[in-house]
C-alpha cells in the first residue's frame, strides 16, 4: 500500500472539489466550488471525500463499510476499475476517476458519465513501448515507492531528460502512472509491460551456463530465468534443472555464443540480446569465481516469466512480487 489512508486537509479538500467542478464544467454543467461545498445546477453538495491512487474493489468496499456516513460521499482517484466502480455504486458512493469518468450521486443530482479526463488536450499517444519506454517502466517497477520524475529516471537509465519526460507523460495519460502520486499504478503497469516484453529470438546452445561462461571468458552473461527468479524469492520446483536463459548485451559475445549452436545436440542453455539497453541486476548476487555471471533484477525475471500467460503468470502471482497500489 503506497498511499496512507487519511482525511484530506482543508486545502486538499478544496483542490479535490475544484477537480470535480472542472470535470462537471467540461460536460457543460453549471458548477462552482469553494473550500467545503460543491454546487451543481444550483444544488449545494458537501460530500465526504476520499483520495486514493488506484484502489482495489476490496479496498473500496472496506472504505464504504468503515465510514457509514450520511451520503453523499466520493472517491477521487487516478484510476478506478470497473469492479471498483461497481463496489462504490453498490454502497451509494460517487467517484472521480481522473482518466475520465465521474459519478455524483445524491438527492437532486444524479450524474454518471464519461468526460475528457484531466488532460482535455491529450497528446497523441504514439508508441509507449519503445526501448526507452520499456526502460522507464522497468525503472518504475524496480522502485515502486519512489516518485517517477524525468530527472531521476533519465539519470538511472542513461537517457535524455526530454525523451524520458515525454514518455512518462504518455504513461500518465494511459493511467499507468498516477497524476498526483507520481507512482507506478500496480499491478496494471507490470502486466502491461509484461505484455510488451520481447521474449522471442532465443538461441539454443548445447552448453551449460558454466561451460558457456568459460567459452566466452566473460562475466557479461545476465541470467534471467527460473533459477534467477528463485534467488529473488520465487518458488519454482526444480528451477535449477531447467536450461539457463541469459541476456548478452555485447553483439560480439552474442555472435560468439551463437556460433556454438548445434541443433543436433540437446539444449542446455539459451541466449539472446536484452530487450533494453539498461538492464538492472540483483545486487545481492554479484559474479564470483564459482558463478561468473550476473543475475537480473527480480522484476526482469518476473516480466520474462509473465510472458507465459499460463504457467508463468501463475508463478508470478504466487511469488507476490507485484503489489497492488490499493491505497
Amino acid at each position: 500500500m503506497f498511499v496512507t489512508a487519511r482525511t484530506p486537509t482543508a486545502d486538499e479538500r478544496a483542490e479535490l472539489l475544484a477537480e470535480i467542478r472542472t470535470a462537471l464544467e467540461s460536460l457543460g454543467i453549471d458548477a462552482s466550488s469553494d473550500r467545503d461545498t460543491l454546487t451543481v445546477d444550483g444544488v449545494e453538495i458537501s460530500p465526504r471525500l476520499e483520495e486514493r491512487a488506484h484502489p482495489t474493489p476490496a479496498t473500496l468496499t472496506a472504505l464504504a463499510q468503515r465510514h457509514p456516513v450520511r451520503l453523499p460521499a466520493m472517491v477521487v482517484a487516478d484510476r478506478i476499475s470497473d469492479a471498483g466502480r461497481s463496489a462504490l455504486r453498490d454502497a451509494g458512493w460517487g467517484w472521480l476517476d481522473r482518466r475520465g469518468n465521474l459519478r455524483v450521486w445524491t438527492r437532486g443530482t444524479r450524474i454518471e458519465v464519461d468526460f475528457d479526463g484531466e488532460n482535455p488536450d491529450r497528446r497523441r499517444i504514439g508508441n509507449l513501448w519503445t526501448t526507452v519506454g520499456l526502460e522507464i517502466a522497468l525503472a518504475a517497477l524496480c522502485n515502486p515507492t519512489e516518485s517517477i520524475t524525468a530527472r531521476r529516471i533519465a539519470g538511472e537509465i542513461g537517457r535524455s531528460t526530454g525523451a524520458t519526460h515525454e514518455l512518462i507523460t504518455r504513461f500518465t495519460d494511459q493511467g499507468l502512472i498516477g497524476r498526483r502520486t507520481r507512482l507506478a499504478l500496480l499491478p496494471e503497469l507490470f502486466w502491461e509491460t509484461a505484455a510488451q516484453w520481447p521474449d522471442d529470438g532465443w538461441t539454443p546452445l548445447p552448453l551449460s551456463i558454466h561451460d558457456l561462461a568459460a567459452a566466452l571468458e566473460s562475466d557479461e552473461l545476465v541470467r534471467a530465468d527460473e533459477r534467477a527468479a528463485t534467488l529473488g524469492g520465487a518458488r519454482i520446483p526444480a528451477a535449477g534443472a531447467l536450461p539457463a536463459r541469459c541476456y548478452l548485451a555485447s553483439p560480439r559475445l552474442l555472435r560468439r555464443a551463437r556460433s556454438l549452436a548445434d541443433r543436433d545436440q540437446p539444449t542446455l542453455s539459451w541466449v539472446r540480446e536484452p530487450p533494453t539497453r539498461w538492464l538492472p541486476e540483483m545486487t545481492a548476487h554479484r559474479p564470483d569465481h564459482d558463478h561468473p555471471w550476473r543475475i537480473a533484477h527480480p522484476i526482469v525475471s518476473a516480466l520474462r516469466l509473465a510472458t507465459d500467460a499460463s504457467r508463468g503468470r501463475e508463478i508470478v502471482e504466487g511469488w507476490g512480487i507485484v503489489p497492488s497500489s490499493d491505497a
